[in-house]
């Protein structure tokens, strides 16, 4: 046991509260860490699912003024001045870090407050969006930055830590492999009515081949590839179904494309459903053309579920499974590749089910048990951070 003083305090902080990848992170850790030993906090902008989710589950979220990802002079000045007086009211011993913006202002403010340990997780480089090369390199220059002010860096996959390939900052990152719980999956039967329930259109195609894509609407989530390559396979296979679950801020072009390529009977648009993995057994395949990933937690997940799966061999997709064994990766943006993968798999299905098997058994190396012990390791290492708190 240990009494209040002797806890390590732990100050989450994060530029969104939606419920993304690096959201999901900071949930798992912030709960996982046993409170015998840790206090957790949770800084964070907006009062989206990260902190209904964290409140509902008795933790302390305090919503930061202005913090958010688009760049606003006044609100950047206002959002750092709260996150400087939230790391004086509250002393943690471990500030860590999360997504582009905080992680540029909480290093700095971490550092200059005399935070005994500032910890940034790198989830992924914005510099791997499709944006100008002289955006890309002052984006690329602000994470350099980041890396250098933090005392150390968690990154998600070996590929995030070698493309900062500047000086002076590889030995200050530390590769941690996102760990996930098993989800609690329905039945194939059980999230086929869950999710026709959700969308009435889907009853009539109940018994049908249904593929699977969860992931926001955005650009870098290559639905668009997705459902090019539906449209080809479709026409082998008249029957398939493709479901994406996610919202974003490309719902209208997706589905100004899914009625242009006359796919409206083909390609249905979920929306956001809380929990999206427990519906994965519904799908024959799992479908991520994503064109930049840095550790896909839902490609972790169609593992553990063994579903066979299509994916862009991007980023560190290649990490969680491999080609040709536990999964076929494609190039990004290869939709006829793509189709082909997936035809592949709906025509031989006993190489679809070795390659499932395979993906559930390569799955039990990203274990949360597994991503805690290495965090708090970092959090302890080479540090004035209280030792009794390790795991």
């Amino acid at each position: 046991m240990h009494d209040e003083k002797s806890k390590t305090k732990v100050l989450f902080l994060i530029t969104k509260s939606n419920w993304g990848g690096a959201q999901r992170y900071v949930y798992d850790l912030a709960t996982a860490l046993p409170s015998d030993a840790y206090e957790v906090l949770v800084a964070l902008g907006g009062d989206g699912p990260l902190a209904s989710k964290l409140t509902a589950t008795g933790f302390t979220v305090i919503t930061i003024p202005g913090l958010q990802r688009d760049i606003s002079l006044k609100k950047e000045l206002w959002a750092s001045w709260y996150i400087a007086r939230i790391i004086r009211a509250h002393n943690p011993d471990v500030l860590h870090i999360n997504s582009s913006k905080a992680g540029a202002v909480g290093a700095l403010l971490g550092r200059l407050l005399g935070v005994p340990r500032v910890i940034f997780t790198a989830h992924g480089w914005a510099f791997n969006e499709d944006r100008g090369e002289l955006s890309r390199f002052i984006i690329k220059y602000v994470h350099w930055i980041t890396v250098l002010f933090a005392h150390h860096t968690i990154a998600v996959s070996h590929i995030i830590k070698a493309q900062l390939d500047w000086p002076f900052v590889q030995g200050k990152m530390t590769v941690v492999h996102n760990g996930r719980a098993i989800p609690a999956f329905l039945t194939k039967s059980e999230a086929r009515t869950a999710l026709t329930a959700q969308l009435p259109a889907l009853i009539p195609h109940h018994a049908d081949p249904w593929t699977l894509t969860i992931g926001e609407l955005h650009h870098t989530k290559g639905h668009d590839v997705a459902i090019a390559a539906i449209a080809e396979v479709v026409k082998m296979y008249p029957t398939l179904r493709h479901l994406i679950i996610g919202r974003g801020e490309t719902q209208a072009a997706l589905a100004q494309q899914i009625h242009d390529a006359k796919l409206t009977e083909h390609v249905f648009l979920l929306g956001q459903l809380d929990e999206a993995a427990q519906y994965l057994k519904a799908a024959d395949v799992f479908i991520l053309a994503s064109r930049t990933e840095a550790l896909s937690y839902v490609v972790t997940e169609a593992a553990m579920a063994s579903l066979p799966i299509v994916a862009s061999d991007v980023g560190g997709i290649p990490e969680i499974v491999e080609n040709g064994v536990s999964a076929t990766l494609v190039p990004v943006t290869d939709s006829t590749a793509l189709a082909a993968a997936l035809t592949d798999y709906l025509a031989n299905p006993k190489r679809a089910a070795t390659h499932a098997a395979a993906a559930d058994t390569a799955s039990a190396r990203f274990s949360m048990t597994h991503m805690l012990t290495a965090t708090t390791a970092v959090y302890t290492k080479n540090s004035r951070v209280k030792k009794s708190a390790a795991l």
